[in-house]
């Protein structure tokens, strides 16, 4: 029984550390301190990068304490500009981005003068994700009309796949602990 409970623990800890880690961007959109899918250009104000960054920092700290979860603080360039920008003139109505781990990414759906906003961080590894159009899609909401990456404040936050196989190896070693 021992033994069984022993190899049990194991296998916890190895197919626990398998799982990916923070495998999809977070929404930490908000609006009147409530989560939402997207946020109304009119939430922001103005598209200028000063502008997005400074509702991209409201809204962490507003999902943060709805949420009761500790994402960092945004950073961006000494200019308040994004760490990057891509403008696109697809207009689609979905676009993949690589986010890379622990940043924010702002999306701008529609046109110059109206949309809508969202915000994703990402908690885990870099990946390559396909954000689709907030319900309604192009051309009710109007196609993808940039998307910008913000980086992560604070200190690092330990990578979510070794925290697990730590975890595990914790785990397997209490079993351990009580057989003997």
């Amino acid at each position: 029984m021992k033994c069984s409970q022993l190899v049990a623990g194991a296998a916890l800890g190895l197919g626990l550390s398998l799982l990916p880690a923070g495998a999809i961007p977070v929404n930490v959109t908000m609006m009147d301190d409530m989560s939402v899918i997207a946020a109304p250009a009119s939430q922001l104000g103005s598209f200028g990068d000063s502008t997005v960054f400074s509702w991209l920092k409201t809204d962490v700290a507003a999902f943060n304490t709805a949420s009761g979860t500790a994402y960092p603080v945004p950073t961006a360039n000494p200019d308040g500009s994004p760490l990057s920008k891509v403008n696109t003139t697809s207009g689609g109505s979905s676009v993949t981005v690589t986010v890379p781990s622990q940043e924010y990414v702002v999306l701008h759906w529609g046109g110059q003068g109206g949309g809508w906003a969202q915000a994703f961080y990402n908690p885990g590894a870099a990946i390559d994700y396909t954000f689709g159009a907030p319900p309604g899609g192009a051309p009710l909401v109007g196609g993808i009309s940039f998307y910008s990456t913000y980086g992560p404040g604070g200190g690092s936050v330990p990578d979510g796949g070794a925290s697990i196989l730590l975890l595990g190896a914790a785990m397997g070693s209490l079993v351990l602990m009580r057989r003997k």
